[in-house]
């Protein structure tokens, strides 16, 4: 096994094929095997799991993914880090590389495993998704991760996501309403997941050296079977709209949404809210409410 979580080790391999790392994708990789057995510990695997990496880069952590999960999918951008992954991966017979924008990817029926070529195959028929997210993709990929279409095909449903991220973005994240870190995407994760910050990774354990520490997240999917989809739909339409101005107030803000004043003013009364509240007070239960009643106009 080639120990490419070692400094020497990843120089050595990407040296040989003259790769630079790329600032385009962001691509800090790392190099500390304690960090990378706690994050593959966070996601639960287990010898049932499909496991889909995001950006597996040089191949350090799809190891320890592949050693606990049934079959680990590597999705990666970089099309140049393909035969290194290949190299760094080879004889293990539980691991698909697919070269590919995660965003724009199609995650196949968890129950292929068998018919992907990996020996062992994943029974679950859920996903676990892992991956250290550059800080210009994580909010876009955490949103299709929370996309309702994708959690509702019973071919691909996700079960649980562990991500490193900037420690900034994990924070902004898991903040209460009321905090100036609360925003769209806090009501978004809080919403449709169960999130918590597992531990923070310093700056020291990558290569190349970020500007900012990170932060390990885990996000359990919510059960949302019993609230309406309609319902969520409107819900985010006016947290759009809502923080898209958030130093206005509701009665103002929200005026962006679509939906005609009066109901917005009665739906906001039916939910016991303030109009003279702003969108960052408002908890993701706040949200649904005025939306619930805003559904049955």
């Amino acid at each position: 096994m080639i120990e490419v979580w070692k400094k020497s080790e990843l120089k050595r391999i990407l040296a040989a094929r003259e790769i630079h790392y790329s600032k385009a994708y962001g691509q800090n990789f790392l190099v500390d095997k304690n960090t990378l057995e706690k994050i593959a510990d966070a996601a639960e695997i287990t010898p049932d799991d499909h496991v889909v990496e995001i950006g597996p880069g040089a191949g350090a952590l799809t190891l320890f993914l592949a050693a606990r999960a049934g079959l680990v999918t590597a999705v990666e951008i970089d099309k140049r880090l393909i035969p290194v992954l290949a190299e760094v991966t080879e004889g293990l017979t539980n691991i698909d590389i697919v070269c590919a924008d995660f965003l724009k990817y199609e995650l196949p029926p968890a129950e292929s495993g068998a018919e992907s070529g990996a020996e062992a195959g994943a029974e679950s028929g859920k996903y676990k998704l892992v991956g250290n997210l550059p800080y210009y993709i994580t909010t876009p990929i955490i949103a299709k991760v929370c996309e309702p279409s994708l959690r509702a095909t019973r071919s691909n449903p996700v079960e649980l996501a562990v991500f490193m991220m900037q420690k900034e973005v994990a924070e902004r994240l898991l903040s209460p309403p009321g905090k100036k870190t609360y925003g769209a995407i806090s009501v978004l994760v809080q919403y449709y997941t169960e999130a918590e910050l597992l531990f923070e990774v310093s700056s020291e354990v990558f290569v190349p050296k970020p500007g900012v520490d990170s932060a390990v997240v885990r996000l359990r999917l919510k059960d949302l079977s019993a609230d309406d989809p309609a319902v969520a739909a409107r819900m985010f339409k006016l947290v759009r709209a809502g923080f898209d101005k958030r130093r206005k107030t509701l009665r103002n803000s929200l005026a962006d949404s679509g939906f005609p004043e009066k109901d917005l003013l009665a739906a906001l009364e039916s939910a016991g809210i303030d109009p003279v509240r702003r969108a960052e007070t408002l908890s993701p239960g706040d949200f649904y409410k005025v939306a619930s009643f805003l559904l049955e106009k």
